[in-house]
């Protein structure tokens, strides 16, 4: 476990291009020589995964962490999982979602199997990830995370899964909880599979939703986003409201695709990237012909143009840090910029390339934001994190190595919705999405 944590400290040290944005070089030593302190003692897989990330927790870097869904992959994949949601308001925890609806939703919940929902939510709170800013959004994912927590620490997993919850007519009853195979739940997505896109116009206003930036097919992705806003023009819509809740995330560049129907004003999108050179930077990891490619590229203009700046970058020694500004301008096929009002819906699973989008309709008022904080700062966030496995306890951990950072001045601004919407019980009760209910009434 020791040499687990001298290279994860050697990793982040070599890859990361600003691992003190978030805390201090001398705090992360201190996390650091806390942990070691503690695998002085033997600890199971569990108990360093939890050692692990309060470690690099520090860095409040969402990008650089251990993401409990990958100790199930340590799993054996015939392993029987329970997927569940659970949801908090106020105080105490209710049933979101469950496989084929097997309890009704909205139940509170009081345990599963021997676990109290207490110690589920402790584990939660201890394997959950941190980033700058984000408080109530990380509060909102670690109920969310809950269910994950009960399947890796069930050491039964051949037994049912039995839930304790009060019923909606207020009896305390036990049922059992819906199982399938690691494989299943992992590899073949079936619990949480989305479509990438979907929109409808009505007569006088559009709804777009975005459950990712990092689409499967990214020229069917830009068709879309085209179609839809053809079709806002061609309707003379006057409203568009686009919602990335749940959205963690993806490509900056389709990002830049969408907000350029969006950018009424014609200004550029300026994003600082810092970069570090090191055998996990994403030159590196580009294939042969891509390398040649990219060379081939950047020496038809050099040295004019930011493709000349990546150029002098990756010709640069391991170690080399480079800051660039990029001043994209924002374009799309149809040469299109829609100038009516414009709602964002955002919630805690709002991440990555989402919170860029929501901190840009911040600083370019372009709208209300309407939901709960997103998981991400006004001043940036990071990116193109890579993945190394510890070489003993063989849990993957992802390490950022990119910096993204706004124009905005100031670090650790949370992005605060003009309007809090979340979910009540009854909403939970009734399978209704109170932001349906707000976008029918607008």
């Amino acid at each position: 476990m020791a040499l687990d944590l001298v290279q994860l400290k050697e990793a982040v040290s070599e890859t990361h291009p600003g691992p003190y944005y978030g805390c201090t070089e001398t705090v992360f030593e201190k996390a650091y020589q806390r942990a070691l302190a503690r695998v002085k003692t033997p600890k199971t897989v569990l108990e360093f995964s939890q050692i692990v990330n309060e470690f690099i927790g520090t860095l409040e870097d969402s990008h650089t962490a251990l993401n409990p869904r990958d100790l199930l992959t340590l799993c054996e994949k015939k392993r029987q999982l329970a997927p569940f949601y659970l949801t908090r308001i106020g105080g105490d925890f209710y049933l979101s979602r469950i496989r084929n609806k097997a309890i009704s939703l909205g139940v509170q919940v009081l345990a599963v199997n021997e676990f109290t929902v207490g110690q589920l939510y402790d584990f939660a709170v201890s394997l959950a990830p941190r980033e700058s800013a984000s408080f109530q959004a990380r509060n909102e994912i670690i109920s969310l995370m809950m269910g994950l927590i009960f399947n890796i620490l069930n050491e039964r997993p051949d037994q049912p899964v039995q839930m304790k919850f009060i019923s909606i007519d207020g009896d305390t009853v036990r049922s059992i909880v819906p199982t399938l195979k690691v494989k299943q739940y992992i590899s073949k997505n079936q619990w949480n599979k989305k479509k990438d896109l979907v929109f409808n116009i009505d007569e006088s206003k559009a709804y777009l939703g975005l459950s990712t930036f990092e689409a499967r097919r990214e020229r069917h992705f830009k068709r879309e986003i085209d179609s839809f806003f053809k079709k806002v023009e061609k309707n003379s819509i006057g409203h568009v409201v686009i919602d990335v809740r749940n959205n963690r995330g993806g490509y900056v560049l389709l990002l830049e695709y969408v907000l350029s129907y969006l950018n009424k004003e014609g200004a550029t999108f300026d994003l600082n990237y810092l970069y570090k050179r090191s055998p996990l930077d994403r030159f590196e990891t580009l294939s042969r012909l891509k390398k040649i490619d990219f060379e081939k590229r950047a020496m038809r203009v050099y040295p004019e143009g930011m493709i000349s700046k990546e150029y002098d970058f990756y010709q640069s020694e391991k170690g080399t840090i480079s800051s660039i500004l990029y001043q994209k301008k924002l374009r799309n096929k149809n040469g299109l910029a829609y100038s009516g009002k414009c709602t964002l819906f955002t919630n805690g699973l709002s991440m990555s390339a989402s919170a860029l989008m929501s901190s840009w309709f911040k600083e370019q008022k372009r709208g209300e934001i309407i939901g709960t904080p997103c998981f991400g700062s006004m001043d940036g966030t990071h990116g193109n994190p890579a993945r190394i496995v510890l070489k003993h306890s063989r849990i993957p951990i992802s390490i950022s190595t990119l910096k993204l950072s706004t124009s905005f001045k100031g670090a650790g601004h949370e992005i605060s919705p003009e309007v809090i919407l979340g979910y009540s019980i009854d909403d939970i009760i009734n399978g209704s999405d109170p932001f349906k209910r707000y976008y029918r009434n607008l």
